[in-house]
């Protein structure tokens, strides 16, 4: 709601505005990964800034033939997170992996929305509640499997936490693409498979402003790159040229640049027009312009001729 409190603001002044907003970002593991290698991905993507990042992964698709095995391979390291405060200031020794919410009221939003998925069938593996054993706005890293459509988990941002496995079934990508999409928002995407051809294919299907293959976050480091989203995750970019060129006013400028050379308006379609001379001047000039083939347009440079 924020964002289209801005955009309603700024129009009553008629200021462009870039809205860089909320995501839902997935992240795919199709079934030729090795586990191995993915689970760090899943850990970094869910658990940075204790989950607490605009492109941070919160649906994490996994094809149906590998989500057991990965669920017993990132299980132990979600549970094996260290939760506190970091500061040394605060008597830490700085052994920490997950920090606090920034906002209190963010854990009464995650616990309802896990309520609800377990409330509709989903498996909760650890964590989903407030942590308990240290004195703050702590929520435990949370594991949890089995997430459909039907619960808010799935379609709602998150903003804390909460690795959310969603099994594509029968290892299908279109499947995949389609379950991907199946959602109101989209910033970020990464897609991770042993072929980088299956892994683009897949990747150029979503519908999001930034896809990586087999990497993840990437887009945010390379500056070059702009960044955004679509649909509920806002327009427009920063960063890169395109992040530039919105923060500036652009302008049109046209001068004649040869000396001696002054623009004129040729005699065929100086009003009042001649209809017989100046309409089919006026297609040999368009034919000149605009035709992509050479023969094009030297027909309309005879054109000209003929009728100038």
């Amino acid at each position: 709601g924020v964002g289209r409190r801005v955009m309603e603001g700024a129009s009553k002044h008629l200021k462009p505005v870039i809205l860089e907003l909320g995501g839902k970002d997935p992240m795919v593991f199709c079934d030729d990964v090795k586990i191995n290698d993915v689970v760090p991905w899943a850990m970094r993507g869910c658990f940075q800034n204790c989950g607490q990042n605009c492109c941070g992964v919160e649906r994490l698709f996994v094809y149906e033939s590998i989500q057991q095995e990965f669920i017993d391979a990132v299980l132990p390291k979600v549970r094996a997170l260290r939760q506190g405060i970091p500061l040394q200031t605060c008597g830490s020794d700085g052994d920490v992996d997950c920090g606090a919410m920034v906002m209190e009221g963010q854990i009464a939003i995650i616990q309802a929305l896990v309520d609800d998925a377990v409330a509709k069938g989903a498996t909760l593996h650890c964590g989903g509640r407030r942590n308990p054993r240290v004195s703050g706005q702590f929520y435990e890293p949370t594991l949890i499997s089995g997430i459909t459509s039907n619960m808010r988990l799935s379609r709602e941002e998150v903003f804390g936490p909460i690795m959310t496995i969603i099994a594509v079934p029968s290892d299908d990508d279109d499947e995949c693409v389609r379950l991907v999409n199946d959602c109101s928002f989209g910033l970020g995407s990464s897609v991770y498979s042993s072929s980088q051809a299956r892994g683009m294919k897949i990747g150029k299907q979503i519908r999001s402003g930034m896809f990586t293959v087999n990497d993840f976050g990437v887009n945010y480091l390379i500056q070059s790159l702009p960044f955004g989203g679509v649909n509920e995750s806002g327009f427009g970019r920063f960063a890169g040229p395109e992040g530039l060129r919105a923060c500036c006013l652009e302008r049109s400028i046209v001068e004649d640049r040869l000396p001696g050379i002054r623009t004129v308006i040729p005699s065929p379609i100086d009003y009042p027009i001649r209809k017989e001379q100046g309409l089919p001047f006026g297609m040999a000039l368009i034919q000149l312009f605009y035709d992509e083939s050479l023969i094009g347009k030297i027909k309309g440079i005879f054109g000209l001729i003929k009728h100038g």
